[in-house]
């Protein structure tokens, strides 16, 4: 069972170069470093408006499959898709739109988007507002899937949807309202901060698993990489190790999430280690993914004994 048969696999860029990316230009030059590695079929990505065209043309050349990151950008105003204030929320509509136009010169296939801050004083109503975003942004982004990304409500960046089943219900009701273009995902950085483990996201997530963030989690808040930071394997007080990078996997091949007649997808999400480049830190990533993918195919194929 090679992995390739069954997992497209990428990276987000901007976290792997996070300490590297300095400017729009650095931006653009890291950027095609991935662009033209091998391993990878996907690349998590953003570009940034002063070099979104060469960009583009960059991402077009390479042939590499684009899912785009809508996030908080440097200098602009706070997203808040459900906030209570609606000058905000048309507001940050406006800005997503805004960046969907950029994600569909680079051929994205799939957007993903979080759900802002959380309001723990009004939450019903912010997620009626919520779910009336993602029925005018579905429309604005199809043929592109829509992905929400759960993250915390309450240890790191409090969000919103703060949980996988929460996130599998805004999915549902988009689709019944029929948009089909509305999926959900698992970061593993994110799980252990929502209060879950990797069990409860696989099944809270459930059919509207549309992509995993491969990643590590610090839990002590006296570590300066506590939280939504995304250290890489190795870290100091990281929750995850090559055990549940396998155990991950091995819930996609149980689950049909990863099979050969419709390969799942799973991208690293992690920043560098300490004293190591991004170049070197890929490797490492690359090595453990595979070494992981290969104890969970293991496991698998003996099962189906």
């Amino acid at each position: 069972m090679k992995l390739r048969d069954y997992v497209k696999l990428g990276v987000n860029h901007h976290l792997l170069y996070a300490d590297s990316i300095t400017s729009a230009e650095t931006h653009l030059e890291t950027m095609k470093k991935l662009l033209e590695d091998p391993r990878l079929e996907i690349v998590d990505l953003w570009t940034p408006r002063e070099v979104a065209k060469e960009a583009a043309e960059a991402i077009r050349k390479s042939g590499k499959i684009i899912y785009y990151n809508i996030g908080q950008r440097k200098g602009e105003p706070k997203l808040e898709t459900a906030s209570m204030d609606e000058s905000a929320r048309k507001r940050s509509l406006g800005q997503y739109l805004d960046e969907l136009e950029r994600a569909k010169e680079c051929n994205a296939e799939k957007i993903i988007t979080n759900s802002g801050p959380n309001d723990p004083a009004n939450r019903d109503e912010c997620k009626r507002f919520l779910h009336e975003f993602y029925l005018a942004f579905c429309k604005e982004a199809s043929p592109c899937m829509v992905i929400i990304e759960p993250t915390d409500w309450d240890m790191s960046k409090c969000k919103l949807i703060g949980s996988s089943a929460e996130a599998a219900e805004v999915c549902r009701k988009v689709r019944a309202a029929g948009l089909a273009n509305m999926g959900s995902m698992i970061d593993m950085c994110h799980v252990p901060l929502m209060h879950e483990d990797l069990l409860q996201a696989v099944e809270g997530t459930g059919e509207y698993l549309e992509h995993i963030h491969l990643g590590n989690c610090i839990l002590d808040k006296s570590n300066p990489k506590f939280g939504d930071k995304h250290p890489g394997f190795g870290a100091e007080g990281g929750v995850y190790g090559l055990e549940a990078l396998a155990e991950i996997f091995y819930m996609g091949l149980k689950t049909g999430y990863f099979r050969k007649e419709q390969r799942g997808s799973a991208s690293i999400e992690m920043r560098v280690l300490p004293g190591k480049t991004p170049e070197e830190c890929l490797d490492i990533y690359y090595n453990a993914v595979c070494e992981a993918w290969e104890m969970a195919a293991a496991r698998f194929q003996q099962e189906q004994k």
